[in-house]
């Protein structure tokens, strides 16, 4: 039987977007699941009394830029790390998220199309048009995933893996569940690999 992974994050997090690739391909090498599980955000932050970045203080804020700037650079991957639009809302793509898996979808599809949009194209995630665009170039049925999407059944799917991520103990974005154990931060890929019994490229 594959491993599972759960993986609770916000689909508006700058560092997901610079650790899925990276999830992606250890999921690959150690033939694992991934649970895709977008989260409200700002709903885990106020339960685990975290404070949220663009909130922090200058000193952490220009560390964190300057961070995920070399991190980019050193995966080879397109960044703005003061996007135009972030934060937003990210309710709409955490439902066209799990709406995607739920309807056979490969979820990392939407997932990156989405977090690449806020972090390589400016684009706001927000804005039904917007996604919709952006489904459609990633060639998905994005009118189809948009309507399930505004379902009831979407929204209280994310408003319970939100409170899943809340009683787990997750404070912040990404992270990752193999079982009980808890890695947070896509900086400890490389530990969850380890379990794994495969490994990742630094």
């Amino acid at each position: 039987m594959s491993a599972v992974i759960d993986y609770y994050y916000a689909p508006i997090s700058g560092f997901a977007y610079l650790g899925e690739p990276r999830l992606m391909e250890l999921a690959r090498q150690a033939k694992a699941t991934i649970l895709f599980k977008p989260v409200d955000i700002a709903a885990v932050f106020a339960a685990a009394e975290t404070t949220p970045p663009f909130k922090q203080s200058p000193a952490r804020l220009a560390y964190r830029f300057a961070d995920m700037k070399r991190q980019a650079e050193r995966r080879g991957l397109p960044l703005n790390p003061k996007p135009k639009y972030w934060p937003v809302p990210p309710a709409l793509a955490g439902r066209i998220i799990l709406s995607a898996q739920s309807a056979g979808y490969e979820p990392h599809i939407a997932s990156f199309s989405l977090l690449s949009a806020i972090y390589a194209q400016d684009r706001d995630i927000s804005d039904e048009a917007t996604v919709l665009a952006v489904l459609n170039e990633a060639g998905l049925d994005g009118a189809g995933l948009l309507e399930l999407a505004k379902t009831p059944e979407a929204e209280a799917a994310f408003k319970k893996i939100t409170q899943d991520a809340i009683d787990r103990g997750v404070f912040g974005s990404p992270t990752y569940f193999l079982g009980d154990e808890m890695f947070f931060g896509q900086d400890r890929l490389g530990d969850l690999a380890w379990r794994l019994g495969v490994t990742l490229p630094q």
